[in-house]
């Protein structure tokens, strides 16, 4: 689809370009030979011909504009148009140069020819002056010179009875002109400003000259059109000579004096006629190298937008599979600053692809690049550590830190340096690695309680039996000294028989079951499961779970595992803050039924009154590996399973902490409604 007003204006450029190629002769001659009319036939057939073969360019053009028209860059545009305009000046700026030199050519041999007859003229006037004239017989055509009437003889007669008169050089150089002009079409004319013959008096130019004699010119030429026609003038001062004396004495005219000049015309007709046949093969070559030089740029452009198309397609597509690569890629220079990126690097680090640029790939991480010891020369030098993959600490815009496996490889273009650094965001992985470990670990603890829970299980059996037929033989004979104390024997038995099969509950932990439970005795047991230490450890526990809550649908190892794990975060909370028993180092656990709006569900609050939580790290608790107990002691992924395990069972889990005062984390659970799997 082409852009309609760019082509209309196109059209509109190429119908200029069109009408100024046919009409640039015209124009020309209206300027250099203005007695040329303008529609004359050499300006038809010239200028329909330029127009005719620029036609022809501009279709060429128009077709490589438009077969290159999605593919051209602005730059190459107007920097072939920029050449095209420069060339066309150039061509053009060559045939005025040539048009005028030819021009001048003409005006130069038109001059040298007046000049040639003036000097010819000149001493045909001084031969004729140093005779002091010649006697001629009296025709017709040469009759007696009245003004030469003063000298006693001016007038002759021979011997055998011819008429001579007297011819002096001006009448002599009169009568030659005539002849000149007859046969040649040069006019010559003697004058002066105060003529003895009224025939002979300056016309509006060589009056304009003779003044400039005066002044002390020694030559005056242009061009003069002449009835109608046009001629090269040229006049010179006539200096009085001692010759001269003899007609012009009587005017008071001494030698040495300019009395007059003479005027030479010489016709330019048909140097003209030479010169615009000059022009014409001039115009025709020039227009020829034009129109191939023009035809060259275009036709050039159109291979260089191709190069560019096919560059730019490879660069596109190589860009597309470097930006849809799951994994980033960052280009370094040799000083350590971000060349490029891709979309996936920035996404990665929280930075829009653009702003990225020229930074330091320091502000992305750690470790990425060393620099030289302090004394070892080398100091403040930069040095990519190349190879890989290894795993650094990666910054993200927000400050975050996350574990990051990068490979760096080096790559030399041109006389720079560049290295290429595959980054991959490895949070995700050491979290599934984390979750494995965790689930291993879960798993053989599991399997080591299940063997202990049956190794203790069938003593405790035996015990309890063996108790209870103590007590009933007691009974039975009235002697019931120690029947109270097997009653207690029987019940610490049977406590311990139960927390044996709470932990073999908690360690065949199956996702699949689903069934009704109820929160009190999930609470119960998960307590049961830790009581031995939060007793060790003084902390004093209250436990408000109403008997009547409604039962709910869910997994109940998955719930005790959550109830396990808060349990353990807040006895951790509790030991922190007081490393011995205190009156205050209480926890609570309470259960109430509530209406969020989406329906009846059971809240339970676990609050603690140990160090609580600080609010700079609190929106990070439920991130993965995020921990605040010290290496060894925690994960990072107890809050974080916990939370995917209550949304499992369309719940929600969230914190609430005052630092230094308490921590309460609430459990809403959806009354009776089955679970989501993720």
């Amino acid at each position: 689809m082409f852009n309609k007003p760019a082509v209309l204006l196109r059209i509109a450029l190429y119908v200029l370009i069109i009408s100024l190629m046919g009409n640039v002769n015209g124009l020309m001659d209206m300027v250099l030979h203005p007695e040329i009319p303008y529609f004359d036939s050499e300006h038809i057939v010239v200028g329909g011909m330029m127009a005719f073969l620029t036609g022809i360019l501009c279709v060429v053009m128009e077709a490589n504009v438009r077969k290159s028209d999605e593919i051209k860059s602005s730059q190459l545009v107007a920097y072939i148009w920029f050449m095209a305009i420069g060339w066309t000046v150039v061509v053009f700026a060559s045939l005025a140069y040539d048009v005028v030199s030819e021009k001048k050519a003409s005006m130069d041999i038109a001059l040298q020819e007046a000049r040639a007859i003036y000097e010819k003229d000149l001493n045909y006037y001084r031969w004729a002056t140093g005779h002091d004239g010649v006697f001629v017989p009296i025709t017709e055509r040469t009759k007696p010179n009245r003004y030469l009437s003063h000298i006693p003889e001016y007038m002759v007669e021979t011997l055998t009875g011819n008429k001579l008169t007297l011819v002096n050089p001006e009448y002599m150089i009169r009568q030659v002109y005539e002849m000149q002009t007859t046969e040649l079409g040069v006019l010559g004319h003697i004058t002066s400003l105060d003529p003895i013959r009224h025939e002979n008096a300056a016309d509006p130019w060589e009056e304009k000259a003779l003044e400039a004699f005066e002044e002390g010119v020694q030559e005056v030429s242009a061009i003069e059109d002449i009835d109608g026609s046009p001629y090269l003038r040229l006049m010179r001062p006539m200096v009085t000579e001692k010759g001269c004396l003899k007609c012009h004495a009587l005017q008071g005219y001494v030698e040495g004096d300019i009395r007059g000049g003479i005027s030479v015309s010489v016709p330019m007709a048909h140097l003209n006629a030479l010169s615009r046949k000059d022009i014409l093969v001039f115009s025709f070559g020039h227009i020829c190298l034009w129109v191939l030089g023009i035809l060259g740029m275009f036709l050039g452009s159109s291979r260089v937008s191709l190069s560019i198309r096919e560059r730019e397609e490879a660069e596109n597509r190589l860009r597309t599979i470097i930006d849809n690569m799951f994994d980033g890629l960052v280009i370094l220079g040799e000083d350590g600053l971000i060349d490029s990126v891709n979309s996936a690097a920035a996404k990665m680090f929280g930075y829009k692809t653009e702003s990225l640029i020229d930074l330091d790939v320091a502000v992305l991480a750690d470790g990425l690049k060393e620099f030289g010891e302090p004394g070892s020369g080398t100091e403040g030098e930069v040095d990519i550590v190349v190879g890989g993959p290894r795993e650094i600490k990666g910054r993200r815009k927000d400050g975050s830190a996350f574990p990051l496996e990068i490979s760096v490889s080096r790559m030399e273009f041109g006389s720079k340096n560049y290295y290429i650094v595959m980054v991959r965001d490895i949070s995700d992985e050491k979290i599934r690695k984390a979750e494995a470990l965790q689930a291993g670990k879960l798993a053989a603890i599991g399997e080591l309680a299940a063997g202990v829970a049956h190794e203790i299980n069938n003593p405790i059996n035996g015990v309890i039996n063996y108790a209870q037929i103590m007590k009933d033989e007691c009974v039975e004979s009235g002697n019931c000294e120690f029947g109270e104390l097997l009653g207690r024997v029987i019940k610490e038995g049977e406590r311990v028989a139960g927390i044996v099969r709470n932990l073999l509950s908690f360690a065949r932990q199956r996702d699949e079951d689903v069934d009704d439970i109820h929160l009190k005795e999930i609470v119960a047991d998960s307590i049961s499961l830790v009581m031995h230490q939060l007793t060790k450890e003084g902390i004093v526990t209250e436990v408000d779970v109403p008997e009547d809550l409604p039962a709910l649908r869910g997994n109940p190892q998955q719930l005790q595992q959550v109830f396990l794990n808060l349990l353990s975060n807040a006895r951790y909370a509790l030991n922190e803050k007081y490393p011995v028993a205190d009156k205050n180092k209480r926890l609570e656990i309470r259960s109430k039924l509530v209406d969020l709006g989406d329906g009846d569900m059971i809240r339970t609050t676990f609050k603690d009154y140990g160090c609580g939580i600080s609010p700079d790290i609190i929106d990070n608790i439920f991130d993965s590996l995020f921990s605040t107990k010290p290496p060894g002691q925690g994960t990072g992924l107890g809050l974080s399973i916990s939370r995917d395990l209550i949304r499992d069972h369309n719940g929600y889990l969230h914190v609430e902490s005052v630092l230094g005062d308490h921590t309460t984390v609430t459990v809403d659970l959806l009354v009776k409604r089955p679970i989501t799997r993720h």
